[in-house]
Protein backbone atom coordinates (compact mmCIF):
# COMPACT_ATOMS: atom_id res chain seq x y z
CA UNK A 1 0.00 0.00 0.00
CA UNK A 2 1.08 3.59 -0.55
CA UNK A 3 -0.54 7.02 -0.63
CA UNK A 4 -0.36 10.26 -2.54
CA UNK A 5 1.07 13.48 -1.16
CA UNK A 6 -2.40 14.94 -0.66
CA UNK A 7 -3.52 11.83 1.22
CA UNK A 8 -0.48 12.07 3.48
CA UNK A 9 -1.08 15.75 4.23
CA UNK A 10 -4.80 15.06 4.79
CA UNK A 11 -3.88 12.37 7.31
CA UNK A 12 -1.69 14.89 9.15
CA UNK A 13 -4.53 17.42 9.20
CA UNK A 14 -6.90 14.72 10.45
CA UNK A 15 -4.53 13.82 13.29
CA UNK A 16 -4.25 17.49 14.21
CA UNK A 17 -8.03 18.00 14.19
CA UNK A 18 -8.66 14.83 16.20
CA UNK A 19 -5.89 15.74 18.66
CA UNK A 20 -3.93 12.51 18.41
CA UNK A 21 -1.78 11.83 21.47
CA UNK A 22 1.87 10.87 21.40
CA UNK A 23 2.76 7.50 22.89
CA UNK A 24 6.02 5.85 21.89
CA UNK A 25 5.36 2.62 19.98
CA UNK A 26 1.74 3.48 19.12
CA UNK A 27 0.62 3.51 15.48
CA UNK A 28 -2.56 5.55 15.24
CA UNK A 29 -5.12 3.49 17.17
CA UNK A 30 -7.11 3.99 20.34
CA UNK A 31 -5.15 2.49 23.25
CA UNK A 32 -6.31 1.29 26.64
CA UNK A 33 -4.40 2.01 29.85
CA UNK A 34 -3.27 -1.62 29.89
CA UNK A 35 -1.87 -1.30 26.35
CA UNK A 36 0.01 1.88 27.26
CA UNK A 37 1.39 0.21 30.38
CA UNK A 38 2.51 -2.71 28.21
CA UNK A 39 4.39 -0.35 25.91
CA UNK A 40 6.07 1.21 28.95
CA UNK A 41 7.14 -2.23 30.16
CA UNK A 42 8.54 -2.92 26.69
CA UNK A 43 10.35 0.37 26.00
CA UNK A 44 10.86 1.87 29.47
CA UNK A 45 9.54 4.99 31.16
CA UNK A 46 12.03 7.25 29.39
CA UNK A 47 10.15 6.50 26.15
CA UNK A 48 6.62 5.92 27.46
CA UNK A 49 6.05 8.48 30.19
CA UNK A 50 4.04 7.65 33.30
CA UNK A 51 1.72 10.53 32.38
CA UNK A 52 1.00 8.85 29.04
CA UNK A 53 -1.36 6.49 30.86
CA UNK A 54 -3.80 9.40 31.03
CA UNK A 55 -4.08 9.23 27.23
CA UNK A 56 -6.01 5.96 27.43
CA UNK A 57 -9.17 5.96 25.33
CA UNK A 58 -7.67 8.38 22.76
CA UNK A 59 -5.98 7.83 19.40
CA UNK A 60 -2.29 7.37 20.14
CA UNK A 61 0.66 7.42 17.77
CA UNK A 62 4.40 8.01 17.67
CA UNK A 63 6.38 10.00 15.11
CA UNK A 64 7.02 7.18 12.64
CA UNK A 65 3.46 5.97 13.07
CA UNK A 66 2.11 9.18 11.52
CA UNK A 67 3.33 8.51 7.94
CA UNK A 68 2.71 4.79 8.47
CA UNK A 69 -0.93 5.50 9.29
CA UNK A 70 -1.29 7.05 5.82
CA UNK A 71 0.78 4.58 3.78
CA UNK A 72 -0.05 1.35 5.59
CA UNK A 73 3.67 0.49 5.69
CA UNK A 74 5.23 0.25 9.13
CA UNK A 75 8.74 1.66 9.43
CA UNK A 76 10.79 3.27 12.18
CA UNK A 77 12.30 6.72 11.70
CA UNK A 78 15.72 5.22 10.90
CA UNK A 79 14.15 2.88 8.33
CA UNK A 80 12.40 5.79 6.64
CA UNK A 81 15.77 7.45 6.09
CA UNK A 82 17.56 4.28 4.97
CA UNK A 83 14.84 3.51 2.39
CA UNK A 84 14.35 7.09 1.16
CA UNK A 85 14.58 7.78 -2.58
CA UNK A 86 16.42 11.04 -1.88
CA UNK A 87 18.00 12.65 1.15
CA UNK A 88 19.34 16.21 1.51
CA UNK A 89 20.39 18.54 4.31
CA UNK A 90 17.36 20.39 5.68
CA UNK A 91 18.84 23.66 4.38
CA UNK A 92 18.21 22.44 0.81
CA UNK A 93 14.44 22.13 1.26
CA UNK A 94 12.23 23.71 -1.40
CA UNK A 95 8.47 24.33 -1.69
CA UNK A 96 7.95 21.49 -4.18
CA UNK A 97 9.12 19.05 -1.47
CA UNK A 98 5.68 19.25 0.17
CA UNK A 99 4.95 15.81 1.61
CA UNK A 100 8.61 14.81 1.95
CA UNK A 101 9.69 13.96 5.48
CA UNK A 102 11.83 16.09 7.76
CA UNK A 103 14.18 13.91 9.76
CA UNK A 104 16.63 13.94 12.63
CA UNK A 105 18.07 11.05 14.60
CA UNK A 106 15.17 9.52 16.50
CA UNK A 107 12.44 11.74 15.05
CA UNK A 108 10.50 12.31 11.84
CA UNK A 109 7.82 14.70 10.62
CA UNK A 110 6.11 15.71 7.36
CA UNK A 111 7.14 18.88 5.51
CA UNK A 112 4.24 21.20 4.62
CA UNK A 113 6.09 22.94 1.75
CA UNK A 114 6.07 26.28 3.57
CA UNK A 115 8.81 26.00 6.22
CA UNK A 116 6.57 24.11 8.60
CA UNK A 117 6.06 20.51 9.63
CA UNK A 118 3.42 18.12 10.93
CA UNK A 119 4.55 15.59 13.53
CA UNK A 120 3.74 13.53 16.55
CA UNK A 121 6.21 15.68 18.44
CA UNK A 122 6.73 13.85 21.71
CA UNK A 123 4.69 13.21 24.86
CA UNK A 124 4.64 16.87 25.90
CA UNK A 125 3.56 18.30 22.53
CA UNK A 126 1.57 15.45 20.96
CA UNK A 127 0.34 16.17 17.38
CA UNK A 128 1.53 19.56 16.09
CA UNK A 129 1.83 21.73 13.02
CA UNK A 130 4.79 23.97 13.80
CA UNK A 131 7.41 26.11 12.05
CA UNK A 132 10.64 24.20 11.43
CA UNK A 133 12.33 26.53 13.91
CA UNK A 134 10.53 24.65 16.70
CA UNK A 135 12.73 21.59 16.15
CA UNK A 136 16.21 20.59 15.00
CA UNK A 137 15.60 18.46 11.93
CA UNK A 138 18.80 17.74 10.00
CA UNK A 139 17.55 16.25 6.72
CA UNK A 140 14.64 16.27 4.29
CA UNK A 141 13.90 12.93 2.64
CA UNK A 142 11.69 11.65 -0.19
CA UNK A 143 9.75 8.70 1.21
CA UNK A 144 9.65 5.50 -0.80
CA UNK A 145 6.06 4.73 0.27
CA UNK A 146 4.52 7.97 -1.06
CA UNK A 147 3.50 8.59 -4.67
CA UNK A 148 4.96 12.00 -5.50
CA UNK A 149 3.84 11.82 -9.12
CA UNK A 150 0.19 12.30 -8.23
CA UNK A 151 -1.75 14.46 -5.85
CA UNK A 152 0.93 17.13 -5.89
CA UNK A 153 -0.17 20.73 -6.31
CA UNK A 154 1.32 22.64 -9.23
CA UNK A 155 2.05 25.84 -7.33
CA UNK A 156 5.52 24.72 -6.36
CA UNK A 157 8.22 26.95 -7.78
CA UNK A 158 11.82 27.03 -6.61
CA UNK A 159 12.98 29.95 -4.51
CA UNK A 160 15.10 31.23 -7.41
CA UNK A 161 13.67 34.03 -9.55
CA UNK A 162 14.15 33.90 -13.29
CA UNK A 163 15.65 36.86 -15.09
CA UNK A 164 13.10 37.91 -17.67
CA UNK A 165 10.59 35.24 -16.75
CA UNK A 166 8.87 33.54 -13.87
CA UNK A 167 7.05 30.33 -13.04
CA UNK A 168 3.92 30.28 -15.11
CA UNK A 169 1.59 27.33 -14.80
CA UNK A 170 0.05 28.27 -18.16
CA UNK A 171 3.16 26.85 -19.85
CA UNK A 172 3.65 23.17 -19.11
CA UNK A 173 6.91 21.38 -19.81
CA UNK A 174 6.74 17.60 -20.19
CA UNK A 175 9.96 15.60 -20.21
CA UNK A 176 11.32 12.10 -19.85
CA UNK A 177 14.70 10.37 -19.91
CA UNK A 178 16.28 7.11 -20.95
CA UNK A 179 18.75 5.59 -18.50
CA UNK A 180 21.78 3.45 -19.26
CA UNK A 181 19.95 0.12 -18.94
CA UNK A 182 17.75 1.18 -21.87
CA UNK A 183 14.58 2.00 -19.95
CA UNK A 184 12.57 5.08 -20.93
CA UNK A 185 11.08 6.42 -17.71
CA UNK A 186 7.57 7.91 -17.31
CA UNK A 187 7.04 11.48 -18.46
CA UNK A 188 7.09 14.24 -15.84
CA UNK A 189 5.24 17.58 -15.99
CA UNK A 190 6.94 20.67 -14.56
CA UNK A 191 7.97 20.04 -10.95
CA UNK A 192 5.48 17.29 -10.15
CA UNK A 193 8.51 15.03 -9.84
CA UNK A 194 11.89 14.59 -11.50
CA UNK A 195 12.98 12.55 -14.51
CA UNK A 196 15.49 9.84 -13.65
CA UNK A 197 16.38 7.40 -10.91
CA UNK A 198 18.91 8.20 -8.22
CA UNK A 199 22.15 6.38 -9.01
CA UNK A 200 21.19 5.51 -12.61
CA UNK A 201 23.03 7.43 -15.34
CA UNK A 202 20.94 9.25 -17.95
CA UNK A 203 21.73 8.72 -21.65
CA UNK A 204 18.93 10.52 -23.51
CA UNK A 205 16.35 13.25 -22.91
CA UNK A 206 13.05 14.21 -24.58
CA UNK A 207 11.21 17.48 -23.87
CA UNK A 208 8.04 19.14 -25.12
CA UNK A 209 5.86 22.08 -24.09
CA UNK A 210 2.20 22.90 -24.62
CA UNK A 211 2.73 26.52 -25.72
CA UNK A 212 5.52 28.15 -27.69
CA UNK A 213 8.50 26.08 -28.75
CA UNK A 214 11.93 25.09 -27.54
CA UNK A 215 15.22 23.52 -28.47
CA UNK A 216 17.52 21.46 -26.28
CA UNK A 217 20.76 19.51 -26.46
CA UNK A 218 22.93 17.26 -24.31
CA UNK A 219 26.66 16.86 -23.77
CA UNK A 220 28.19 13.39 -23.91
CA UNK A 221 30.36 12.29 -21.00
CA UNK A 222 33.93 12.48 -22.28
CA UNK A 223 32.71 13.87 -25.61
CA UNK A 224 31.03 16.92 -27.13
CA UNK A 225 27.67 18.63 -27.41
CA UNK A 226 25.27 16.79 -29.68
CA UNK A 227 23.14 18.77 -32.18
CA UNK A 228 20.15 20.74 -30.95
CA UNK A 229 16.75 19.08 -31.30
CA UNK A 230 13.25 20.55 -31.10
CA UNK A 231 10.94 17.54 -31.23
CA UNK A 232 9.76 15.05 -28.63
CA UNK A 233 9.32 11.54 -30.01
CA UNK A 234 11.30 8.52 -28.82
CA UNK A 235 10.71 6.91 -32.23
CA UNK A 236 12.48 9.77 -34.03
CA UNK A 237 16.28 9.49 -33.54
CA UNK A 238 16.93 12.58 -35.68
CA UNK A 239 14.86 15.26 -33.96
CA UNK A 240 12.73 13.48 -31.34
CA UNK A 241 15.15 13.39 -28.43
CA UNK A 242 18.61 14.56 -27.43
CA UNK A 243 21.19 11.84 -26.96
CA UNK A 244 22.96 8.95 -28.65
CA UNK A 245 22.45 6.20 -26.07
CA UNK A 246 25.62 7.39 -24.33
CA UNK A 247 25.93 8.73 -20.80
CA UNK A 248 25.44 12.50 -20.62
CA UNK A 249 26.88 15.04 -18.20
CA UNK A 250 25.19 18.34 -19.19
CA UNK A 251 21.94 19.68 -20.62
CA UNK A 252 20.98 22.94 -22.31
CA UNK A 253 17.37 24.08 -22.89
CA UNK A 254 16.02 27.24 -24.53
CA UNK A 255 12.35 28.26 -24.54
CA UNK A 256 10.97 30.47 -27.34
CA UNK A 257 8.13 32.63 -26.02
CA UNK A 258 5.27 33.09 -28.52
CA UNK A 259 4.40 36.67 -29.44
CA UNK A 260 0.92 36.56 -27.92
CA UNK A 261 2.38 35.43 -24.60
CA UNK A 262 4.99 38.19 -24.65
CA UNK A 263 2.18 40.72 -24.89
CA UNK A 264 0.26 39.29 -21.92
CA UNK A 265 2.84 37.53 -19.74
CA UNK A 266 6.20 38.83 -20.87
CA UNK A 267 9.15 36.70 -21.91
CA UNK A 268 9.33 33.29 -20.27
CA UNK A 269 12.36 31.07 -19.78
CA UNK A 270 13.09 27.40 -19.36
CA UNK A 271 14.33 26.93 -15.80
CA UNK A 272 16.05 23.63 -15.17
CA UNK A 273 18.64 21.75 -13.16
CA UNK A 274 20.19 18.30 -12.80
CA UNK A 275 22.00 16.25 -10.18
CA UNK A 276 25.26 14.41 -10.44
CA UNK A 277 25.16 10.72 -9.55
CA UNK A 278 23.91 10.27 -5.96
CA UNK A 279 24.43 13.95 -5.15
CA UNK A 280 22.16 16.95 -4.66
CA UNK A 281 20.89 19.23 -7.39
CA UNK A 282 22.98 21.99 -8.91
CA UNK A 283 21.77 25.58 -9.21
CA UNK A 284 18.85 26.50 -11.44
CA UNK A 285 19.80 27.45 -15.00
CA UNK A 286 17.67 29.85 -17.07
CA UNK A 287 17.67 29.14 -20.82
CA UNK A 288 21.30 29.40 -21.99
CA UNK A 289 22.17 32.46 -19.89
CA UNK A 290 25.79 32.94 -18.86
CA UNK A 291 25.38 35.87 -16.48
CA UNK A 292 24.94 35.97 -12.70
CA UNK A 293 27.16 32.92 -12.23
CA UNK A 294 25.33 30.74 -14.75
CA UNK A 295 27.20 28.45 -17.15
CA UNK A 296 24.70 28.44 -20.00
CA UNK A 297 23.77 24.83 -19.15
CA UNK A 298 23.16 22.55 -16.19
CA UNK A 299 25.65 19.86 -15.24
CA UNK A 300 29.42 19.54 -15.05
CA UNK A 301 31.64 18.09 -17.77
CA UNK A 302 33.06 14.75 -16.74
CA UNK A 303 30.36 13.98 -14.16
CA UNK A 304 27.36 11.86 -15.16
CA UNK A 305 23.86 12.93 -14.13
CA UNK A 306 20.99 10.87 -12.76
CA UNK A 307 18.06 13.29 -12.31
CA UNK A 308 16.66 16.26 -14.23
CA UNK A 309 13.97 18.86 -13.52
CA UNK A 310 12.43 21.55 -15.72
CA UNK A 311 9.66 24.11 -15.50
Amino acid sequence: MSCTVDQLIDKCKQALKEKWQYVYGAKGTVLSRAQIDALRNLYGSNCVWWSDSDKAGKICCDCSGLPSSATGVMRGSAQYKSTAFECYPISQREPYMRGWAVWMKGHIGIYDGNNGYYAMDGSARNMVHYPLSKNKFTHIIKLCDVDYGQGVSTDKAPSAVASGGSYNAVVNFMYSVRIEDGRILPEVTNLNDYAGIRGKRITDLAIRCDQGSLWYQVHILGGDWLPKVAGCDWNDPENGFAGDNKVIDAVKVYYKTPQEMIQTQGYQQAQYRCSQINLGYGNWQYDDETRNGQNGFTGSFGKAIDRFQLF
